[in-house]
């Protein structure tokens, strides 16, 4: 890797008291940069460094308490091309609740998309043809929102049963979040892989029904909010795979809460800053 000379390199705290840029400085001639501080406010606050290459925000894991040098301190930073690059699916995660008073379901799904190359890919227009990654949602599907990750809503665009994302998305893994709802009519389910995916997961709020697909098993089920979901897990299933969700039309009047939405994403991938962290170590 070579050294960026001249980069604005900036010290940003994020706590529930206050979030904000502390300080900021250009890198040397080796891409080196040095931050004085002091912790101060909530104990819970984040510290954390990034700098902007191309047009491009890159970050630090959360910076542990003391002196921080080397691996945790570096800031690795990309060319960018709007052209393909090797893309791949690291993980899909689908979260299906019970019917609620409408007779809908709520329906999450989170994405581990990675990023194979050594540039930065980024959208070629704002027009759905030159989204950086793309999926497809079944018909029917409405009241679609972005979640917590690591893409931000206003990069995401829903129209026409298409999830169009504009973010760039570096070399490495970012976590894409959405939501949206269904009739409860639209089960039996089918789902199929866009592309081959390494982890296949999908929970049901449901004691009756089934989930079947290439490698797709039943193991332990999970909790959230003391809601029980059934868990469904498959390993590098294949591209153009289907996976069939049968479902029955349960008694329940209850839609999946906002706050379990959030709580649903922290199982699967942490917040914001985490992920970074995370997407950025596994680089």
């Amino acid at each position: 890797m070579d050294p960026v000379n001249g980069a604005w390199v900036v010290l940003h705290r994020v706590g529930p008291d206050s979030a904000g840029p502390l300080d900021s400085i250009r890198s040397d001639s080796r891409g080196r940069y040095r931050f004085n501080y002091a912790r101060t406010g909530s104990a819970d606050a984040i510290y954390f460094v990034s700098a902007s290459y191309s047009g491009i925000a890159y970050f630090t894991p959360p910076i542990p308490e003391g002196k921080v040098s080397g691996d945790d301190g570096e800031i690795t930073v990309f060319d960018t091309t709007s052209g393909n690059v090797p893309m791949s699916l690291r993980g899909h995660h689908v979260v299906v609740s019970a019917v609620d008073a409408n007779a809908r379901r709520a329906v999450m799904e989170v994405y581990d998309l990675s990023n194979d190359s050594s540039v930065t890919r980024v959208a070629a227009g704002d027009k759905p043809e030159n989204a950086t990654w793309q999926t497809h949602l079944t018909s029917g599907a409405t009241d679609f929102r972005v979640s917590q990750g690591d893409i931000s809503g206003a990069a995401v665009s829903f129209a026409n049963g298409v999830v169009s994302v504009f973010a760039p998305i570096a070399p490495g893994t970012k976590q894409l979040s959405f939501s949206y709802t269904l009739p409860a009519k639209a089960f039996p389910l089918k789902l199929p892989l866009e592309k081959a995916t390494g982890v296949y997961e999908i929970l049901i709020e449901e004691k009756a029904g089934n989930v079947t697909g290439p490698h797709l098993k039943e193991v332990d089920p999970v909790t959230v909010e003391e809601r029980d979901f059934r868990r469904f897990l498959a390993s590098d299933m294949p591209e153009n795979s289907v996976a069939v969700i049968d479902l029955p039309a349960p008694p329940s009047t209850r839609s999946i809460d906002p706050r379990i939405l959030v709580a649903i994403t922290l199982v699967l991938g942490g917040s914001m800053i985490v992920a970074l962290a995370q997407a950025l170590r596994r680089r």
